[in-house]
């Protein structure tokens, strides 16, 4: 049967949850998403020149590149969720970090409306491979492997990433899966790996001996940098077992976007009002850099582990620039993306163009041209996929982002497939589960310091 015929059997079998079976051949090249949060091209760009982004220079020089269009309010568990479902937020209902009303909760996978990726593939009967993608607790049924952050747990420091708690449930499928990858996470907060994930960002700086202000960016940022690598070697290891290979994996990571936040002032100081002494230049003016640096690492050791010819792609959901620039707010943030400067796109494998886009990121001639928007890449999954597009999608057709970079013959043999909707029989969509009322209202703090909500943040 056809990917097309089975949809439209899916459709009418409206009782139904999903349309799993064993019935499909996996594609020929397998899909990798990898979402690095705040990836700013003004920053990638020279860094990338100077060869200090290799594997992200490498899939550019072989694919296509270019800007991604954000959401008009580019909150991140919003953009990852329009990523992973093709649909504006009215429609997926994922609208902000927290529910709206007087009893504010943070949103989970339970209030999403409509499937995302992963269901959608599992009803083609495809595995999928998700490993810190935001709004995916409680981790779902699917066919395949899921490890689920919950974004107001284990708020050490401050941490509004997700991140992994041993006293929760539902942070993985399947949930044995759970006992298997929670050493890592163990492993990955031991004192002497922070000590060297410390080294690696902060270089030479002695924590103790820093002002109270710079003391806290510093420690709660390395909470950031333990879930980040927690995910990670999550990933790996899931790629790396033996019970079938993923046909579509996504990644998440988010320091670039903690870095931008907590230091943009040290890596733009002209553009503070107030004074950025050199000492502080000194101590952090490469931090940015590091997390870029770290990230293209991070790219590196997902390739080399991913399924061997994969098409891929690397997105970010917004970019970066200064914030808070007349006043240092009282918990020293100086970086912000609330008015949606472009993201990132690269994209590369057999189904792509090559050549596309990169000689003005590689050449530093201009600024990448934008060459689709968030709304696009789920459609251009699917496509690759082999999978027909939900028509109730914001951008069905992939927009420009499948014309510029699909090859043309590929284009030309096998066109764009729609169905009505993936989304008959799916779940109903309800208010989330509220772990704790501490937990949330930590979370809240959080949101308050970054000036997501009024308050000191602002």
């Amino acid at each position: 049967m056809s990917r097309v015929l089975r949809a439209a059997f899916c459709f009418c079998l409206a009782g139904l949850a999903g349309c799993g079976g064993e019935d499909r051949a996996a594609p020929e090249h397998p899909v990798v998403l990898i979402g690095f949060d705040g990836l700013e091209w003004s920053v990638a760009g020279p860094l990338i020149r100077a060869g200090r982004m290799p594997h992200l220079k490498a899939l550019i020089e072989r694919g296509v590149a270019g800007a991604l269009d954000p959401q008009r309010e580019s909150l991140s568990p919003v953009i990852w969720t329009t990523i992973a479902t093709g649909k504006h937020k009215k429609d997926h209902g994922i609208v902000d970090f927290l529910t709206p009303g007087p009893k504010k909760i943070p949103f989970t996978s339970e209030a999403r409306q409509g499937k995302a990726l992963w269901n959608i593939a599992s009803d083609y009967g495809l595995k999928s491979l998700v490993v810190g993608w935001w709004i995916t607790w409680p981790a779902e049924a699917i066919d395949g492997w899921m490890v689920a952050p919950y974004s107001s747990l284990g708020q050490n420091d401050f941490n509004w990433k997700g991140n992994m708690s041993r006293d929760i449930e539902g942070q993985t499928w399947p949930p044995e899966l759970f006992q298997e990858v929670w050493p890592i996470a163990e492993e990955v907060a031991a004192p002497k790996n922070l000590a060297r994930l410390g080294g690696e960002l902060f270089g030479a700086v002695d924590i103790d001996s820093l002002g109270a202000m710079e003391k806290m960016l510093v420690t709660q940022t390395l909470w950031s940098v333990a879930a980040d690598e927690t995910y990670l070697r999550a990933l790996l290891h899931l790629l790396g077992r033996k019970d079938g290979r993923p046909d579509l994996t996504l990644f998440y990571d988010g320091g670039t976007d903690v870095s931008g936040h907590r230091f943009w002032r040290y890596h733009e100081p002209e553009r503070f009002a107030y004074e950025v002494t050199p000492d502080e230049i000194a101590r952090f003016g490469e931090v940015i850099h590091r997390f870029y640096e770290q990230a293209d690492q991070y790219l590196g050791q997902a390739l080399a582990a991913a399924p061997a010819g994969a098409n891929v792609i690397v997105c970010s959901d917004h970019g970066f620039h200064a914030d808070f620039t007349e006043k240092l707010p009282q918990f020293g943030f100086s970086g912000h993306h609330l008015d949606g400067p472009p993201g990132v796109i690269v994209l590369a494998g057999p189904a792509f163009r090559q050549g596309v886009g990169g000689d003005v990121v590689l050449s530093g001639t201009g600024q990448p041209a934008r060459i689709g928007s968030v709304y696009d890449v789920a459609p251009l999954l699917l496509y690759l996929l082999d999978i027909p597009a939900g028509r109730d999608m914001q951008s069905p057709d992939g927009g420009n982002l499948l014309r510029l970079a699909v090859r043309p013959e590929q284009l030309e043999s096998r066109p764009h497939e729609f169905i009505r909707s993936h989304d008959v029989g799916f779940r109903p969509a309800k208010m989330p589960t509220e772990v704790s009322g501490e937990a949330t209202e930590d979370f809240m703090e959080v949101l308050r310091r970054l000036g997501y909500l009024g308050g000191a943040g602002e």
